[in-house]
């Protein structure tokens, strides 16, 4: 198939320009096209709380105090559609069904071209938990500057709208923002060198003696005669403490007795040990040899054989991978307890009475699926359900679906619940490719390489070409 040649480009800066000017005013019309058919596709959809289980609709209220109930299922068709997750779609419906019922004033400017649609979007995110009275302050205020409104002075109308109109909230929230503390650690995003991300927010005098203990540590490793950068050494540092507060341990936490003090716990270090173990899960797809850096009976490092990468995946961190020199090193620590999973055979079919899986079927799976395998959803799939792909037959085992790894498939709860009640439906049609059917008769396809539209399961009303061949070529042909 011959591409077709790209549109010569301008000149002249002015036509270059112009030409912008020209392509995002076309992109603000389209944009205000979309919240209009998102708005329009929520008022299809409109739930019955009273009839819900007899019209397969589960109905949730997606903007703020005031808007109707839509049904939640009508999200995945059109999510799919657009190539998002559901999350992400769930997001535009939503704020385009705030601005559409909590703040008309808003929108008509956005259908009358006099604010971008982004800009009202944008809008829609703070006012969603406003109460309707709130929210309509706000949109008196906004509607007719929003172009021209920053974010500072965006804040300041919804904190005005939130004094104004709800005092009771304002001042639950300064209750409970009062303890700003807080440390987090991100474990689901780690790199490839094996570190991960963590903030924290202490108390002054903490945070204080917590960077002098670590640059205190840094210097002694560099006394030591470590060649780490004073990043490294810094960061190794903040590891020893916490290892030795492992080996330290701690007793029961006791009052102090005093009644009137706000800090009323004190720990005391004891003489039993904790074990001072990180455990880390990984599962190897790579031979033993390739980990300890043995070589083969021919003399070869297995180290990196036919010149393949050699990786690991580590539960604790999402499951992204890992250098085959961390893993190495990793399993040399003495204050780290590896465990390594042996290598899954994914090529075996594995299979069991009953409607529970084995543990060995679990890890099958998630190893296969890595995520959920609804199209677009990157959801890890450890923290998801197995499903059985044609159904369990809890009165007729013999007559349902087995509880094999050919017949199971990792979903999201979201997801799952979906399939179950939603009447979306998909088959494995190899390990690991599935092919999905949503109620209207989009089909997608999810395997290793992502998710994609293919077409239709069955002709559209009226979508039969002149010739009267139905058209079931895929929508983006």
């Amino acid at each position: 198939m011959k591409t077709p040649a790209a549109p010569a480009l301008p000149d002249t800066p002015a036509e270059l320009l112009r030409a912008v000017r020209e392509r995002k005013q076309a992109a603000d019309r389209n944009d205000v096209e979309m919240m209009r058919l998102g708005v329009h596709w929520a008022d299809l959809h409109l739930a019955d709380p009273e009839h819900a289980e007899a019209c397969f609709t589960s109905p949730k209220t997606f903007a703020g105090e005031g808007s109707p109930s839509i049904d939640e299922f009508c999200v995945p068709e059109f999510a799919t559609m657009l190539g998002r997750t559901c999350d992400s779609a769930g997001r535009f419906l939503t704020e385009c069904v705030e601005v559409a019922y909590r703040l008309p004033q808003l929108w008509g400017a956005v259908q009358a071209g006099l604010v971008a649609g982004w800009r009202a979007r944008v809008i829609a995110q703070t006012t969603l938990d406003l109460t309707l009275e709130a929210a309509t302050y706000v949109d008196s205020q906004v509607f007719w500057c929003a172009n021209r409104l920053t974010p500072s002075a965006l804040g300041r109308v919804v904190d005005e709208a939130r004094v104004r109109h709800m005092p009771d909230a304002v001042e639950q929230a300064l209750e409970k923002s009062a303890d700003k503390r807080n440390v987090t650690f991100d474990t689901q995003q780690v790199s490839f060198d094996g570190t991960m991300h963590l903030e924290a927010d202490l108390e002054i005098p903490d945070a204080l003696a917590l960077r002098e203990a670590v640059a205190s540590g840094a210097e002694h490793l560099a006394k030591l005669g470590s060649t780490d950068t004073v990043d490294g050494r810094r960061a190794t540092a903040l590891g020893d403490l916490a290892r030795r507060q492992l080996t330290l341990g701690f007793h029961d936490t006791e009052s102090d007795g005093d009644a009137d003090s706000s800090v009323a716990v004190r720990a005391k270090r004891g003489s039993k040990p904790a074990a001072p173990v990180t455990q880390i899960v990984i599962y190897a797809h790579l031979s033993a040899d390739a980990i300890t850096g043995l070589q083969d009976p021919r003399g070869t490092s297995t180290g990196n054989m036919a010149g393949e990468a050699l990786c690991a995946r580590v539960e604790q961190a999402g499951q992204r991978l890992l250098s085959v020199e961390q893993v190495r090193a990793w399993c040399g620590r003495p204050d780290a307890s590896v465990v390594v999973k042996p290598v899954i055979d994914l090529r075996e079919r594995l299979e069991t009475k009953g409607y529970t899986p084995t543990a060995a079927m679990r890890d099958y799976v998630i190893v296969r699926d890595g995520t959920c395998v609804f199209p677009w959803c990157g959801r890890n799939a450890r923290h998801g359900d197995l499903d059985h792909i044609v159904p369990y037959d809890h009165e007729r085992p013999d007559r349902g679906g087995p509880t094999s790894t050919d017949n199971l498939a990792a979903l999201c709860r979201r997801h799952h619940r979906l399939k179950t009640k939603g009447r979306w439906r998909y088959v494995m049609t190899k390990p690991g490719v599935f092919d999905w059917t949503s109620p209207l008769g989009w089909t997608y396809r999810r395997d290793h390489t992502g998710s994609r539209s293919t077409g239709r399961a069955w002709p559209e009303p009226g979508g039969a070409t002149r010739s009267g061949v139905p058209d079931l070529r895929p929508p983006d042909q």
